[in-house]
């Protein structure tokens, strides 16, 4: 599991992630003469990314739930991704659309769930644009940051493991998103997460969400990493 958060205010759109990444192992085992399956998760690394900038099209993807496929981190079936199936004509919106149908084609039966946002030109103004979407379920892709009148709103998104999220997070008490500053959106995105972590150390359950915390922040002008794992050597 993973937990991916986005928080979209006025000044800019907030895309954040937790490293890790786990897998369910399954072996057969004999006990009174009988096969027995047994299935037991494991953690395979706390360095995934599971944010990735788009910079062909300006746009940011945050993906969960199947965090391996054919043996290869997600990530790099994302860059893949942009590689063979996005255009110079594309933008957030079309994106969101070939994501799904890109994985939904190539593995239909892996369970991704992902978050598109960025900005494209409207009436000579940038519009903020964010999208949900799940290739092993029903709902399609949903743009979530505008109301049923079609007017651009502010909040925030969650998926993955969020229980504890939903615990942190009283809808009477609220952010007001619409003037929340950016930075407070990056603080309030890693709150989320950081907690999450500390929380499940404590709970009696497998911590599906852990390692670093990797931030992207995109702006109508920039996309920019706040913060990102970074590769090291032997000290």
């Amino acid at each position: 599991m993973s937990l991916v958060v986005t928080v979209y205010v006025p000044s800019g759109i907030v895309m954040a992630a937790d490293s890790r990444m786990t897998v369910l192992r399954s072996e057969e085992r004999e006990e009174k003469d009988q096969k027995l399956k047994v299935q037991q998760q494991i953690v395979l690394s706390d360095n995934a990314n599971k944010v990735v900038m788009l910079r062909s099209i300006g746009a940011g993807i945050s993906v969960y739930d199947a965090g391996v496929i054919n043996n290869q981190p997600v990530d790099s079936h994302v860059h893949r991704f942009e590689e063979e199936a996005i255009t110079p004509e594309d933008d957030v919106a079309s994106c969101s659309e070939k994501f799904l149908s890109f994985f939904q084609t190539n593995h239909p039966k892996v369970p991704i769930g992902f978050h598109v946002a960025g900005y494209r030109m409207e009436n000579r103004t940038s519009s903020p644009f964010v999208f949900v979407g799940h290739t092993t379920k029903q709902e399609g892709v949903r743009r979530v940051n505008v109301n049923d009148d079609g007017k651009v709103q502010y909040g925030i998104l969650r998926s993955g493991d969020i229980q504890v999220v939903n615990r942190l997070i009283e809808k009477t008490q609220l952010p007001l998103f619409a003037a929340m500053p950016l930075q407070d959106a990056v603080d309030y995105a890693v709150h989320l997460i950081r907690t999450t972590i500390d929380t499940m150390r404590f709970e009696p359950r497998f911590p599906g969400v852990g390692g670093a915390i990797d931030v992207l922040a995109l702006t109508p002008t920039e996309m920019r990493w706040v913060q990102r794992k970074e590769l090291q050597g032997e000290s």
